[in-house]
């Protein structure tokens, strides 16, 4: 039987998600509704928006019902998750799980809402009074406001979900990524923003490598190519992407790459001007492929290494990396 897992544009209906997984033989039925609420971090909330790739989105949401299921035989799933423009109160996801016992059910809803949250495509903007603005997925900031719990259809009762993610819901878990630091003035051991890229990638479970190399194109493709012969999933250069004369990072890796993902360079710029104005403008962030390896090029401030890696790369690389290996479209 094929599960009931979809990306949609129109409301979400709980008795659906919940009737896709009921059988005679389930004992339990446990749902998740998280809805939009009106406030976040001390901020009015007006309304969110919501965007995916939505056939990666549903391919990645199968992959995560089919693990649950096999962890937990016995158990039937589904989720529906909206995108579009919502407004308070309106459902953003609805998960559902069944089975024989209500232990099991518990434990298979819960599993699935924090691992569709970890690591599925899907991200988000918010509208307050100070304007629009995008948030990563790793909050997804709707609230638990409902969660039923029937067993052997006679007793209903709520139940809120605390997110508690493991290793599973990593998004880059076991990957490989190499940092490398460009500056002529740093040492691994003054390097702010190479720990942070290491910090922020080994969190999403990534195992990382860390490099320092000098303001030096030639140096900087040399390191690149040494890189590559490791087959990472993804490189990550952290400074040399500005206007002045020693930033040459960019010139090392445009013959490199293959193909240019020139909306990465856009969105990060876009980013940036809401944290810091005009002076955006002059960052040259870039990214492109080298075969199957994903390469980031990202100023060098700890500020704009934690922005590029928490809004953006974490965030891609799960879609990037299927789509690389032609799992996506």
């Amino acid at each position: 039987m094929t599960p009931l897992v979809a990306i949609r544009d129109t409301p979400l209906d709980s008795l659906e998600v919940e009737r896709a997984v009921a059988h005679s033989g389930a004992g339990a039925v446990v749902s998740f509704v998280g809805r939009v609420r009106d406030h976040n971090d001390g901020m009015l909330i007006t309304r969110l928006e919501y965007e995916a790739y939505p056939s990666m989105a549903t391919q990645e949401m199968l992959r995560i019902v089919g693990d649950i299921e096999q962890r937990l035989p016995g158990t039937r799933l589904a989720v529906l998750h909206r995108i579009g423009t919502l407004e308070v109160g309106d459902a953003a996801i609805i998960c559902a799980a069944s089975a024989a016992h209500r232990s099991d059910a518990f434990t298979a809803c819960r599993l699935l809402i924090d691992e569709v949250k970890a690591s599925v495509p899907i991200w988000k903007r918010e509208h307050g009074p100070d304007g629009p603005y995008w948030v990563g997925w790793e909050d997804a900031r709707c609230t638990s406001d409902h969660g039923s719990h029937h067993e052997h259809g006679q007793d209903h009762c709520h139940h809120h979900h605390e997110t508690e993610t493991g290793t599973a819901g990593l998004p880059l878990i076991d990957w490989r990524v190499v940092c490398i630091t460009v500056s002529d003035t740093r040492s691994l051991a003054t390097d702010e923003s190479g720990a942070a890229a290491q910090r922020l990638l080994a969190a999403a479970g990534a195992r990382v490598e860390r490099r320092l190399i000098h303001d030096d194109a030639t140096a900087i493709a040399q390191t690149v190519t040494q890189c590559l012969a490791v087959a990472p999933h993804s490189i990550v250069l952290t400074g040399g992407t500005g206007i002045g004369p020693r930033d040459v990072t960019c010139e090392a890796l445009f013959p490199m790459f293959e193909r240019h993902l020139d909306g990465f360079g856009e969105a990060f710029r876009r980013l940036s001007f809401d944290t810091i104005g005009t002076r955006a403008i002059l960052s040259r962030a870039l990214a492109g492929t080298i075969g199957a390896t994903v390469v980031f090029a990202i100023p060098g401030s700890p500020k704009a290494v934690t922005l590029a890696l928490e809004e953006l790369i974490i965030p891609l690389l799960p879609h990037a990396r299927a789509m690389l290996e032609g799992g996506g479209h």
